[in-house]
């Protein structure tokens, strides 16, 4: 029976129609989301100490993938399977071909230069780990570190080594902090101070 008011094809829909629409809504959005953080961004939970005074448990990062090569002082989560437990969140301080120098005050040098670390926790009790120094980073790899420098295990030590940048996930865009502030300021290359 026909109803006046009605177009053709909505009278004709029926609910086959609705639930098909709606499974085709809910798949695209899922495919949709899949491809933005596949290939745009992902969001990554902080855990630990290792990077106070600049992250904290709890806060969330905006992780983007890399497209060029880790620069220094980029925020980066590794994927690589470490000695520490789950994806490693540190600070790049070195690059593939150059020669890192800790010394017994716990200063940084990289190619000879001192680096301003202004971010850098320590209360100078573990800042060479178990390395000899200096060090050369090898081809394809990054050195790094954390800011809390205390109680992070990071490249210094040899069980959690040198990161290949294959295994970098992306480097740190935004943070959001627990508290729901928002801060973007992660890049500092103390090499060009």
């Amino acid at each position: 029976m026909k109803k006046d008011n009605q177009p053709e094809d909505i009278r004709n829909y029926g609910a086959s129609g609705i639930v098909f629409d709606a499974v085709s809504i809910i798949i695209t959005a899922i495919a949709m989301l899949s491809v933005v953080f596949t290939f745009g961004f992902r969001m990554v939970g902080v855990n630990g100490s290792s990077m106070e005074n600049t992250l904290y448990t709890d806060d969330w990062l905006l992780v983007t993938p890399y497209y060029g090569e880790p620069q220094y002082g980029d925020i980066v989560i590794s994927t690589k399977e470490t000695a520490a437990e789950g994806a490693l969140v540190k600070r790049v301080i070195a690059v593939a071909g150059d020669e890192v120098m800790i010394t017994d005050d716990d200063s940084v040098y990289v190619n000879g230069i001192k680096l301003d670390e202004t971010y850098a926790l320590t209360r100078n009790t573990h800042g060479k780990g178990d390395r000899t120094y200096p060090v050369t980073v090898p081809e394809g790899c990054v050195m790094l570190m954390g800011d809390n420098r205390d109680v992070s295990w990071d490249s210094r030590y040899t069980s959690i080594g040198y990161i290949e940048t294959e295994h970098l996930l992306g480097k740190a865009r935004l943070r959001l902090s627990r508290d729901w502030n928002i801060y973007g300021n992660f890049t500092h290359d103390a090499t060009k101070d």
